[in-house]
Parts: C-alpha cells; sequence; structure tokens
C-alpha cells in the first residue's frame, strides 16, 4: 500500500499541472505503463488524477518515485525558479582529474549526509545531471516541499542552483567541490528565471558581438536599399546608420540570451567640487542601488538608441552584461567589488 504522505506528495504535484501538461509529465516520469497512460480519462483533473493515484497505489509508488515526478515536473518549468550561477575552479598547478559520473553521485551524496539530514535524487536531463534536495533537520524529517535543485553539466565549471537556503549554502557548496574534485566555488553574479539564457551566457552559445570600446566614430557600411514610404523624410540618414551599425557591432545579429534585470549597487565617496556641501565631509560612502527591469532585459536595451530612447553609444555597464557573464553590479572606488569563493573541506 502506498504510504499517504508520497499519495498526498503526488497529489499536489499533478495539481500544480493544467489538464493538457498532466500527459507530458506522466510520460517523461516513465512510472505508469503505457497500457495504464491509454486508460486514463482526460475528463475533468481531480478525476484524472484519482484514476492516477489508483495505478500509484498498485506498485505501489515510493518516496523515490515521488522525487522523479517533481524532478521531471521542476524541469519542465525551469523559467518558473529564480537560478544563482556558481563557478567552480582548480589552482593554477593543478591538473584536470577524470570525471567519472557515478563516483560524483557517491561523493555528493556521501558528503553532503555526513553534514546534514537530507534525501537527494538525481535524474539526468539533456547531458545535464539534476540534482534533487530536500533539507531536514536533526529532529526534523527533511522538508520535501521545500527542495533545492541544481543542474550541473558535467566536465564543465558551472553549477546552476535554485531554492537553497543561506543556512545550507555552506554544507552545499563543499559537496560540489569535493564530488567534482575542484579546488573552491564561488557564485557569480549572475541570476535569471530561465535557465537556458544562463547557459547560453556562461557557454557562450549566443550570437556574440565583437566589441572594441573605441571612442573613435564607427564606421559607416553601405546600407541595402530599404523601402522607404514616400511620406516619411528622414533628418539624418547617416545617424540612423550609424546607430544601427553600432547597435549591430554591440548586440549582434542573433536573439539575446533572457535576463529579467540588471542591479548596480554604487558605494563611492561623494565628492562636490565646490566643497561647500556637507555630503562631501562625511567618511561614509555614499550608497545607492540602480535596478533596470524587463521581461527581456538585453532586448530591451538593443532597441533603445534605433527607438530614439537613448543615445549610442550606450554605457559599457549595460552593454557587457553577457560577454561578463553578469547582472549584479557592485561599483566602488575605481573597481568592481569580487564576490568571495567558498573552498572545500
Amino acid at each position: 500500500m502506498m504510504d499517504e504522505v508520497i499519495a498526498e506528495f503526488i497529489r499536489r504535484t499533478l495539481l500544480k499541472c493544467s489538464l493538457v501538461q498532466i500527459m507530458p509529465l506522466l510520460k517523461a516520469w516513465g512510472f505508469l505503463t503505457d497500457r495504464q497512460l491509454e486508460t486514463l480519462t482526460m475528463r475533468g483533473k481531480e478525476r484524472l488524477i484519482q484514476q492516477i493515484l489508483q495505478f500509484c497505489e498498485e506498485v505501489p509508488a515510493s518516496g523515490d518515485h515521488a522525487a522523479a515526478l517533481d524532478l521531471v515536473f521542476h524541469h519542465l518549468r525551469c523559467n518558473s525558479k529564480h537560478w544563482n550561477v556558481y563557478q567552480l575552479s582548480k589552482a593554477p598547478d593543478e591538473e584536470t582529474e577524470f570525471f567519472d559520473m557515478a563516483d560524483f553521485k557517491r561523493q555528493f551524496k556521501k558528503k553532503l549526509k555526513s553534514v546534514a539530514n537530507v534525501t537527494v535524487h538525481f535524474k539526468e536531463f539533456d547531458n545535464a545531471q539534476w540534482i534533487r534536495i530536500a533539507w531536514g533537520t536533526h529532529s526534523k524529517r527533511p522538508n520535501q516541499y521545500i527542495p533545492t535543485f541544481v543542474v550541473y553539466h558535467s566536465q564543465t565549471p558551472y553549477v546552476f542552483i535554485t531554492g537553497l537556503r543561506s543556512s545550507c549554502r555552506v554544507y552545499l557548496c563543499q559537496a560540489l567541490v569535493i564530488a567534482t574534485k575542484y579546488s573552491q566555488i564561488q557564485e557569480m553574479e549572475l541570476s535569471s528565471r530561465c535557465l537556458d539564457s544562463l547557459k547560453q551566457i556562461v557557454f557562450k552559445q549566443y550570437h556574440q558581438s565583437f566589441q572594441t570600446h573605441s571612442s573613435k566614430p564607427f564606421k559607416e557600411t553601405k546600407a541595402a536599399p530599404e523601402p522607404v514610404d514616400p511620406r516619411v523624410t528622414y533628418e539624418n540618414k547617416n545617424e540612423k546608420e550609424r546607430i544601427q551599425n553600432w547597435t549591430k557591432e554591440v548586440f549582434g545579429e542573433g536573439p539575446q540570451p533572457k535576463l529579467e534585470f540588471a542591479q548596480y549597487k554604487l558605494e563611492t565617496m561623494f565628492r562636490d567640487p565646490s566643497d561647500n556641501d556637507t555630503l562631501s565631509h562625511k567618511e561614509d560612502p555614499f550608497r545607492c542601488v540602480v535596478k533596470f527591469s524587463s521581461p527581456h532585459l538585453l532586448e530591451s536595451l538593443k532597441l533603445l538608441a534605433p527607438s530614439g530612447i537613448a543615445e549610442a553609444p550606450l554605457s559599457q555597464l549595460l552593454t557587457c552584461i553577457p560577454s561578463k557573464a553578469r547582472n549584479h553590479f557592485k561599483i566602488g572606488e575605481k573597481r568592481i567589488v569580487p564576490s568571495m569563493a567558498i573552498p572545500g573541506s
């Protein structure tokens, strides 16, 4: 007989889906047989879920099966979470060791279970290893409803994490360092809800531009003739071509990775040339935060100059986001403050 806690977890997971999403989820889960899937009645979600739970009673479904369902559910809806990117690194004199996925799983689970009360499950999607971690305490069982998800592409130095509590951060990072055989891990200043776009940025899979950041005038190229409405007159055709050339040079021709925001934290001393302002005599730095938000920030920035909203060229702090793989900036006195790395133990 299936445990009531597991049955309730499966039921709640299915309730998060629309009726049309349930069948693809079940097929990707792979727990029900083809014959069972064919007998399901797609007439109302509640009735459908009851049928599924009855089939789960027959085997019965275990905690591992429920965790696998949750992994499939979050993989199919990976853009509903906020993802942070971490980068692994080695010392310059360290050699690259042979990577074995079975050993990675064993070392990861062993290290994590030695320092925390957790359940750990793995599942591979699209050549990436997805890891589901439910955290508990010494007196409480792991909470399966608030898991952490980790996505790791083997033999790369990048890890994508969502749902990580600050109290568990050190444990997870140390387990990753040991399992991957790197020496330290560091959180990058890069995050987004679109996991695929984060991968495109760190793996350099998007259509990259080649920025020179030169102060010289942009080299004009002969633009292809465009059909122009005779009622429309361009006051400055050369300026339009210059902006088009700059946009192509900086952003490229292809679609941009999807990010929702870029945040700039400024911490610098206030300076007044007249030396009459009281703020200029303060010892504490001047602090402020500027945040640019959009459903598709990079595409919005790409359109600023062509639409006439901003003048070209835009600030490099806006155009360097994909090339520098960061959308969180800490701007101090003539430098950008780096993040701290977490070593393995």
